[in-house]
């Protein structure tokens, strides 16, 4: 598929207070495929659902405990 700026459609703008819940992770993923960022709850840090350990095990992460609310790269 070649990148023409022509299709790319116009990104609505989020309301990120509504957007997500206190239970919520998230991951911030290069173009390149690289995981650049992950963002999760605090109370859940002690035991994260498997389907997250999951995730990070794809990007190399092993262990959840050594990953912290930061950019990555």
């Amino acid at each position: 598929m070649a990148n023409n700026i022509e299709n790319i459609a116009e990104v609505e703008e989020a309301d990120f207070e509504n957007e997500f819940d206190r239970d919520d992770f998230g991951f911030i993923i290069s173009a390149d495929g690289e995981l650049k960022s992950v963002m999760y709850p605090e109370h859940l840090m002690d035991d994260p659902p498997e389907e997250i350990r999951m995730i990070l095990e794809i990007f190399g992460i092993d262990n959840f405990e050594t990953i912290e609310n930061r950019v990555l790269h």
